[in-house]
């Protein structure tokens, strides 16, 4: 591993990415991806203490998202998330305020044992912490006072670090958790005399953080500046559910103000993670496409400019009973809907065997290539001549037996594609163009015991 978190962030060679949905007590279910992702890894580098915060380069989530993102920054395990999140979930959503008081101060629950159970975890560690945090980090939050999501993150070259490197890491991801209509809004000094407003990130389009990651990724306006290409950037996404639910028309005539709000936060997960399945499809080779709808399908045969941008994998759980048969599991339609609740800590126990059997049924262990493998040693940068390009080098015309064709010697090993197949040539080989414009190498001595200049 590289010896400091820029190192780290800053060496060549392929990147990964893992970005963590918002969904309340439903991180329950992406703690089963991430066990699952843990072991394969684990076997693969033939490592039994590899750690996710090894493999990726960059963790992002939001709301639930965020904690478990942040949970993995420092160090910990899935399997030391999970049990610490079947404890403190009863905790956190254990007991909700009176209706009275629910209706004059608008939240449900206390923030007070979630920001206990934050500062446990996390302590004093700030997101400008170099050493406790081991590798890139983003927590989206949401300003409410001005409508912008804040995506903060803890490169040393981001444009804001200096701002934001004291912000205590416990309470960025409690502004990323603060749902609307469940917890109070956390409010954070932002600057000199300035206070900004936070609530849930999920209240976005960044509710899946996997579009604004990339962007984090690959824009110039952020530091980290790593190319792009299906061998090179690989996206791991992991969602907390997907609700297939239908309301009948005459329900909605009749819909409550109160209603309404608590319907919002699904419907806002809802779109963000179509909009943003739909973008990573769209540039990505994804070997997990699902279909986006029944006009436009996977998008398998479509591409932006024909090319992929990056590696796509997305694993998510269908929250409907035909799907839960499919893992051996009875839930009727209703019951699927209460599993749902976003807030229902009595189903943690079922979303954990949901996860963990959706894992075993998604996960392969070829979506992780060994070209993005910490033990993957890449090949030299060798200059690959193609015969579709017309090569702008310094040609010498030079014959053979009267016919002249063109040459020039190359100082590096070099490769040329052929319809024979690869030619390879060492440094100092001669690279020919033929008459009909063909490309082909030759070896340097045989060059000169054949060819004259002209």
């Amino acid at each position: 591993m590289a010896s400091t978190l820029l190192e780290k962030l800053n060496r060549p060679g392929p990147k990964r990415i893992l970005s963590l949905d918002g969904g309340g007590i439903r991180g329950v279910l992406t703690l089963g991806f991430l066990e699952r992702m843990e072991s394969i890894l684990r076997k693969q580098h033939n490592n039994p203490d590899l750690l996710l915060c090894d493999y990726f380069d960059l963790i992002g989530g939001t709301s639930t998202g965020s904690i478990i993102a942040g949970c993995l920054a420092i160090g910990m395990s899935a399997s030391e998330i999970k049990k610490s999140y079947l404890e403190l979930g009863n905790v956190i959503f254990g007991k909700k305020k009176g209706v009275l008081n629910y209706l004059s101060k608008s939240e449900k629950y206390d923030a007070a044992p979630l920001n206990k159970a934050l500062e446990e975890v996390f302590g004093d560690i700030l997101i400008g912490d170099q050493e406790r945090i081991k590798t890139g980090l983003c927590i989206v939050t949401k300003r409410a006072d001005t409508f912008s999501t804040w995506p903060i993150i803890n490169h040393p070259d981001a444009k804001y670090y200096n701002e934001n490197k004291d912000f205590p890491l416990w309470q960025v991801i409690r502004a990323s958790a603060a749902a609307p209509t469940y917890f109070l809004p956390l409010v954070l000094e932002v600057g000199p005399n300035e206070k900004g407003v936070f609530v849930d990130g999920g209240i976005s389009m960044a509710n899946n953080p996997s579009l604004q990651l990339f962007l984090i990724a690959t824009l110039k306006g952020f530091p980290f500046h790593w190319q792009m290409g299906p061998e090179k950037m690989m996206m791991v996404s992991v969602g907390t559910g997907n609700l297939s639910k239908t309301y009948r028309n005459q329900s909605f005539s009749r819909t409550s103000i109160m209603t309404w709000a608590s319907l919002l936060p699904e419907i806002f997960m809802h779109d963000a993670n179509h909009f943003n399945q739909l973008i990573l499809q769209i540039i990505s080779n994804s070997p997990t496409a699902i279909r986006i709808d029944s006009e436009i399908g996977d998008l398998k045969q479509d591409s932006l400019n024909g090319k992929h941008a990056l590696t796509y994998l997305r694993y998510n759980v269908d929250m409907n009973h035909h799907y839960l048969e499919t893992l051996g599991l009875q839930y009727d339609a209703k019951e699927v809907i209460q599993l749902a609740a976003m807030d229902n800590a009595r189903n943690i126990p079922k979303l954990a065997e949901i996860g963990e059997l959706s894992a075993e049924q998604l996960i392969k262990t070829s979506h992780f290539p060994e070209h993005f493998s910490l033990l993957h040693k890449p090949k030299e940068n060798i200059l690959r001549i193609t015969q579709s390009k017309k090569w702008d080098l310094p040609f010498e015309r030079v014959v053979k037996k009267e016919i002249p064709v063109q040459a020039v010697q190359i100082n590096e090993p070099f490769e040329v594609e052929t319809i024979e197949g690869i030619l390879h040539a060492k440094a100092g080989d001669y690279l020919m163009r033929g008459v009909r414009g063909e490309y082909y190498a030759i070896d340097q001595e045989i060059f000169h015991q054949t060819y004259e200049k002209y």
